[in-house]
């Protein structure tokens, strides 16, 4: 039975600050009792070839470090950390993450931008009234800007683009000159990377337009603050702003401004330019201000998890339907590898049981697109996928698991992964292997496999006696198992 009381734990690494809150959920509503933010603009140490500096790294451990002590009472299965625009960009992300992962004692989820915006969705939909109507959704981050058409707490439709105030602010208004032509520089641009999305939306269509997280909040702030509006942001009391901001020239002189924090002054304009240009571009009068945010969302969504209602499951149904896989096959290789499991000698986590149940139901995923290597199209389908509820990290496993299914073991897709991530899924490559090698015949058998032990470097089958014998075809696909085994560093014998 679901406890009423519960205490979860988010932290959400973005491009402009590092949030983290502690919650309680009581009887399905979050009660915030504990939060911590830091602005570390993460993505102002990105240089020109999309590395993060070693100080900017240096300086986010250092946050984290803080935020560990803040959660280190908090049970692993409800906590969550996720990263999201620098650290997708950022082609030294995985050296950021290992060394996140040893302050925070927690694995880093890097999720995409789509996956961002259905999280968002959620958090702030949970601090709205019900009964709204559709609403359109926008969040301007640090570096990406999400928006969202959604009624009650469904999205309907998700879109984030490379566009924030940090990112924004930093290209555009190049040393802290406010100019009429760097302004309409950065509105220009923004206004290009609407334009895709334009025509959807709006015939999609909306009755309250929501603004959540910090740009969004402090443009508030400061336009109520300064008499420019009573409640909101709309067009008159945004024009008003940019007056007042262009006359002030300098991003210093932003301080000047009636409610906005010091914290906010130095990425202000990149995120003013680009709500000016969502003005511009599409139909809405006025943003009302939310308190609910990522990391909210984050929060109900593991709530969600813990209580079966895992919009993963409904991402992997969705995928079964789409390719129209084999029931019965996937039922038969997840037979298999319960089996393995039951007779074995393997202590898996939670999460490694996740990927080897999604493998099983997913592994033919390619297989209507193609016969011959259906494996790969399926790894490639899985990596790029839109797959609500799962992190990029997940994605990318699940797609070496499918990949590596069958056949030769090829190690650009061992190469794929991280060498502590490699270790978790080796047991589970070899795993589900063996169940698509046992079920090659596609009909209802009994492996008559009586014991497997799974060591580092080698793998032990016993089966009854003389099964093999009197399946011969079976002993020579193991045979070839051994064989493929090798590129593992695995020794594989059977008797």
């Amino acid at each position: 039975m679901k406890e009423k009381n519960e205490l979860y734990a988010a932290v959400d690494l973005g491009s402009n600050s590092f949030h983290m809150i502690v919650a309680e959920m009581i009887n399905n509503q979050l009660h915030v009792i504990d939060r911590h933010k830091d602005m570390v603009r993460l993505a102002n140490g990105l240089d020109k070839k999309g590395y993060l500096s070693s100080e900017k790294i240096d300086q986010a451990i250092e946050s984290l470090e803080k935020i560990a002590q803040r959660i280190a009472h908090i049970p692993k299965s409800h906590l969550r950390v996720v990263g999201t625009n620098t650290l997708r960009k950022a082609k030294n992300a995985p050296e950021f993450i290992e060394k996140a992962a040893i302050a925070l004692d927690k694995p880093i989820d890097i999720i995409s931008g789509r996956e961002e915006a259905r999280i968002l969705y959620l958090g702030v939909a949970h601090s709205l009234p019900n009964k709204q109507g559709k609403r359109l959704v926008i969040d301007i981050g640090g570096g990406s800007t999400e928006l969202i058409i959604g009624e009650e707490f469904t999205p309907l439709l998700r879109e984030s683009l490379h566009m924030g105030c940090v990112s924004y602010t930093k290209k555009y208004f190049v040393d802290d000159i406010i100019s009429e032509k760097n302004w309409h520089k950065a509105v220009l641009n923004a206004r290009r990377q609407l334009v895709p999305i334009i025509s959807r939306y709006i015939s999609n269509g909306w009755d309250v337009v929501i603004g959540a997280s910090g740009t969004m909040r402090a443009a508030t702030k400061v336009i109520v603050e300064s008499g420019f509006s009573i409640y909101g942001i709309d067009k008159g009391s945004l024009q008003a702003l940019i007056a007042r901001c262009l006359e002030l020239g300098k991003i210093d002189n932003l301080e000047q401004l009636a409610g906005l924090s010091s914290r906010r002054v130095p990425v202000f304009m990149g995120g003013l330019a680009i709500i000016k240009a969502l003005f511009d571009s599409l139909p809405i009068e006025k943003i009302e201000s939310s308190t609910g945010a990522l990391r909210e969302g984050i929060v109900y969504d593991l709530s969600g998890r813990l209580h079966h209602k895992d919009v993963r499951k409904r991402a992997i149904n969705k995928l079964c339907h789409q390719f129209n896989i084999d029931k019965k096959q996937s039922l038969r290789v997840k037979a298999s590898i319960d089996h393995l499991l039951n007779i074995g000698n393997l202590s898996l986590s939670h999460s490694q049981l996740n990927l080897l149940s999604w493998s099983a139901r997913l592994h033919e995923l390619g297989l209507n697109i193609s016969h011959s290597h259906f494996e790969k199209h399926a790894a490639y389908i899985l990596i790029n996928a839109d797959m609500p509820g799962f992190s990029n990290q997940e994605q990318l496993k699940l797609a070496v698991l499918v990949a590596l299914q069958r056949r030769k073991i090829k190690k650009d897709w061992l190469q794929k992964v991280s060498t502590n991530q490699l270790e978790k899924l080796l047991p589970l490559i070899i795993l589900l292997r063996l169940a698509v090698l046992f079920n090659r015949q596609r009909i209802d058998k009994k492996v008559e496999l009586e014991k497997l032990t799974v060591l580092k470097n080698k793998v032990s089958l016993y089966f009854k006696s003389e099964w093999l014998k009197r399946h011969p075809l079976t002993s020579a696909d193991l045979q070839s198992e051994a064989h493929f085994m090798q590129a593992l560093n695995v020794d594989c014998e059977y008797n």
